[in-house]
């Protein structure tokens, strides 16, 4: 898998010091949370940069689960599925009786 190497080019600020307990953990807190759901969504994890000097860079990232992964995986499947969701949030549906013959004329 290639890494892509974060651009440093962004503003950051501090929102203090967070200690490191006798496990070697470090709690984040809510107020750090908070911002990145709000800047993005569904975040359940975060990748790990570390720096030349030592300088650690968390990358919010969204996990998918692996049977969905084939979907991302295929630019022309991902396209079309972005494009029936815009379709269908921009209201254009089509109503189908029978659910049965709709799949069948597929």
């Amino acid at each position: 898998m290639n890494k892509i190497i974060p651009s440093l080019n962004e503003r950051f600020k501090s929102f203090g010091v967070k200690n490191i307990d006798s496990k070697n953990r470090m709690n984040l807190g809510d107020k750090i949370i908070n911002l990145v759901t709000k800047l993005t969504t569904n975040v359940d994890a975060f990748e790990v940069f570390v720096g030349a000097k030592g300088d650690v860079l968390l990358r919010p990232v969204v996990n998918i689960p692996s049977g969905e992964a084939w979907i991302y995986k295929n630019p022309k499947v991902l396209k079309q599925i972005r494009k029936g969701l815009e379709e269908a949030g921009s209201g254009k549906v089509e109503k189908v009786d029978n659910l049965d013959d709709f799949f069948e004329s597929l």
